[in-house]
């Protein structure tokens, strides 16, 4: 699955951003296992471990008619993808997402039927550092950044499988990011993740990132989301 194919949808958004940073990590499978809906299963990166997936952009004015720019921060777990879809860099059961823009939630609800978790008020992303701070009144969700020093950025693209579950029935999209990307698997300390509603329960304080994969700052790229289809 690429741009070119996924570009002949009648239901496809492509949403323009110029900052992502999406960094996977690793928790206990045991911790995810109650979220995910059948037949869907955590791919493990090692025994008992488990990822999740915590991604920032911010996108640019004009996505929607009439919406302004605004910051998205998306949970999501990684699964096993459905290889009769085609092969995809991975698969995800989205479970949490949060933005600046009130609109930009009600789409997603409405047409995505994302899983919303509500606004927050408090996001902040630096280009120059590739740090990102998001909250709310309940206090600090996260605090994110790059661990690697020279990123070396080259044009790409990326297929995912996006699940979701409303009302009780399984949902999928495929989704291609087209950008010029990086990414790496640098050691470190990736940021602060809080106990936080957010999370769903997970408890994340302390994990470990496995990967992370960023945007060059400044430079535009596509996100292709079309509208999910009944799974089962």
């Amino acid at each position: 699955m690429n741009s070119e194919e996924i570009a002949a949808r009648e239901d496809l958004v492509v949403w323009k951003f110029d900052f992502s940073l999406s960094t996977f990590f690793e928790i206990a499978t045991e911790q995810l296992e109650p979220l995910l809906p059948e037949p869907l299963e955590p791919m493990e990166v090692a025994p008992g471990i488990a990822l999740v997936n915590l991604t920032a952009f911010h996108f640019m004015e004009g996505c929607l008619e009439g919406l302004a720019a605004f910051e998205e921060l998306i949970c999501s777990a990684i699964v096993a993808p459905d290889l009769r879809r085609g092969v995809p860099n991975f698969a995800m059961h989205v479970l949490s997402l949060a933005s600046t823009s009130q609109a930009h939630l009600d789409h997603s609800r409405a047409y995505y039927k994302l899983p919303i978790y509500g606004l927050t008020p408090t996001a902040q992303i630096d280009p120059a550092t590739g740090s990102v701070h998001f909250g709310d009144d309940k206090g600090t969700i996260l605090e994110m950044h790059n661990l690697h020093n020279e990123p070396n950025y080259a044009p790409d693209e990326r297929y995912f499988q996006a699940f979701v579950e409303d009302q009780g029935e399984l949902y999928v999209s495929d989704l291609v990011i087209k950008a010029r990307l990086f990414e790496h698997q640098q050691a470190g300390a990736a940021g602060t993740l809080s106990k936080h509603p957010f999370f769903r329960g997970m408890d994340l304080t302390g994990a470990q990132p496995y990967l992370q994969m960023i945007g060059e700052p400044g430079e535009i790229g596509s996100q292709f989301y079309p509208a999910p289809e009944l799974y089962r």
